[in-house]
């Protein structure tokens, strides 16, 4: 583990936070909880559009004493300052600075949740507390399970208090929490843990797949070429770089990588494939469509020219591509309009 010489009685002065759909309020009222003086850093993931105008940092800085900054890379780590990732980029945290990089997206975005976790909990160990909000789908278990490995303390919302309740319940599902809370009664929680010394010495021994996938995050290309270091390969190919795919197993959360670092949890996975699929079929619906109406252009130049058979022969094509096109339509229960050349 990195993280150097470490005073003795260190409290967990390291917080990490991760949130999705419905996590804005929470992560208000988190933040609105904490004081100037934390004697920590916080670093929050919201995952949010690539949109480089988005105020998140200003709306946030307005519900706490606590400092809010948009990460830039390589900024020091000061107490009392909350880092918050920049849209359509990772932050990672090492142990004096943050990393703020395009790596590949996991679990379908960019910030994600589990880079952050996993890179704090390499860095810091038993000294990260992770927080987890509201959500749909997982992103946050798999980095949640890092924290819990390297000897830090996870606290998550509890469902029944989550507007969207998927990220909250797939950690519970798959790990042992420490603080199972609503969000009101997390702010606490985490000014108790970062006054209280952190067990330095809760772990033995690190699993070198945290450092594999931490490093994968920031394109080292040694690391991400020795995936199958950290992993099974499989028959499956990645939906975004149509790369083969590792299976990783985190004991209970199934997961998968692709050599060039794109990670998905089986869930993700799932349902990057239904929107890959569902653009393939879109696109072969357009293009049967645009078949029909070109076939039926031919049919009617060809009944000018008095060419009957030639007329015939492409109002069949025609009638071909518009019944494949309403085929696949129906697939997603979608009615299409018959598309003619203007």
């Amino acid at each position: 583990m990195t993280s150097g010489s470490v005073p003795v009685g260190v409290g967990h002065d390291v917080v990490v936070v991760g949130a999705s759909a419905g996590g804005l309020q929470p992560l208000q009222i988190l933040l609105g909880g904490l004081p100037r003086d934390l004697p920590a850093s916080v670093f929050i993931v919201v995952h949010r559009t690539a949109d480089p105008s988005s105020m998140l940092s200003s709306i946030l800085g307005r519900e706490t004493t606590l400092r809010v900054v948009d990460a830039v890379d390589r900024m020091a780590i000061e107490r009392g300052v909350a880092y918050l990732a920049p849209p359509d980029l990772h932050l990672l945290v090492h142990e004096r600075s943050v990393r703020v990089v395009r790596g590949p997206r996991e679990n379908r975005h960019r910030p994600a949740v589990d880079p952050l976790f996993r890179s704090a909990a390499w860095a810091h160990g038993p000294r990260v507390v992770g927080v987890l909000l509201s959500g749909a789908l997982n992103d946050g278990t798999a980095g949640l399970w890092a924290i819990r490995t390297c000897g830090g303390a996870v606290v998550v919302q509890d469902p029944a208090d989550a507007q969207f309740s998927g990220m909250p319940t797939s950690a519970l599902e798959s790990l042992e929490a420490d603080y199972r809370v609503p969000v009101a009664d997390m702010p606490a929680i985490v000014r108790t843990l970062a006054a209280t010394p952190a067990n330095l010495h809760a772990v033995a021994e690190v699993p070198e797949q945290i450092r594999l996938e931490s490093a994968m995050a920031e394109l080292h290309s040694n690391d991400m070429r020795q995936v199958s270091r950290i992993g099974a390969i499989t028959p499956y190919t990645c939906p975004q770089c149509h790369g083969a795919l590792w299976e990783i197993d985190d004991a209970n959360v199934l997961r998968f990588r692709c050599h060039t670092g794109h990670a998905f949890t089986a869930e993700s996975l799932v349902a990057d494939q239904e929107a890959s699929l569902e653009d393939a079929l879109y696109s072969a619906v357009r293009a049967l469509e645009e078949n029909a109406a070109v076939s039926r252009r031919l049919a009617e130049r060809a009944r000018l020219r008095h060419n009957e058979a030639a007329a015939r022969s492409f109002t069949e094509r025609a009638e071909r591509a518009d019944a494949s096109a309403a085929t696949i339509a129906q697939l997603y229960g979608e009615p299409r309009e018959r598309v003619d050349d203007e």
